[in-house]
C-alpha cells in the first residue's frame, strides 16, 4: 500500500476522509447569525402630531427566531401582535412607541424601532 508522503495517510483513506468531511459540511444548518431581523416604522413619522387613535404601520423582516412584534408605549409593554398595522388609543401628550421583535416564546430579540409622537 502506498502512503501519502505529507500526511502518512493512504490515498484511499485520504479520499474517504475528504468525502466524509464534505458530506458533513453539507449537513450543517444555515446559521441564523447570518440572517438579520429588521423592523422599520413607516408611519407615523418621528415627531408627528397625531390623533388619539394612532395607526402604526411597519415593515417587519423576520429571520431566524423572529416570530412577532411586541408593542411598547413609554417603556411599558402594551401587546404582542402579528398584525400590521397596529392601532393604538393613546391619551393626549408626548409618547414613545417602540416595536421589538420577539420569538415564538416571547423572548425579546435585538431588532427594534421607535418613534416619538405628540397626541393632540
Amino acid at each position: 500500500m502506498v502512503y501519502h508522503r505529507k500526511s502518512g495517510m493512504s490515498p484511499i483513506l485520504g479520499k474517504l476522509s475528504t468525502g466524509l468531511l464534505t458530506g458533513a459540511l453539507l449537513l450543517l444548518p444555515v446559521t441564523p447569525a447570518l440572517a438579520k431581523t429588521t423592523i422599520k416604522i413607516l408611519s407615523p413619522k418621528n415627531g408627528a402630531a397625531v390623533s388619539q387613535k394612532v395607526v402604526v404601520k411597519y415593515d417587519y423582516h423576520k429571520e431566524g427566531r423572529a416570530n412577532h412584534v411586541h408593542v411598547f408605549v413609554d417603556g411599558n409593554f402594551l401587546e404582542a401582535t402579528h398584525d400590521d398595522p397596529v392601532t393604538l388609543k393613546l391619551p393626549a401628550g408626548h409618547h414613545t412607541i417602540m416595536l421589538r421583535a420577539a420569538s415564538r416564546h416571547h423572548d425579546l430579540l435585538k431588532a427594534r424601532a421607535s418613534v416619538d409622537v405628540d397626541v393632540k
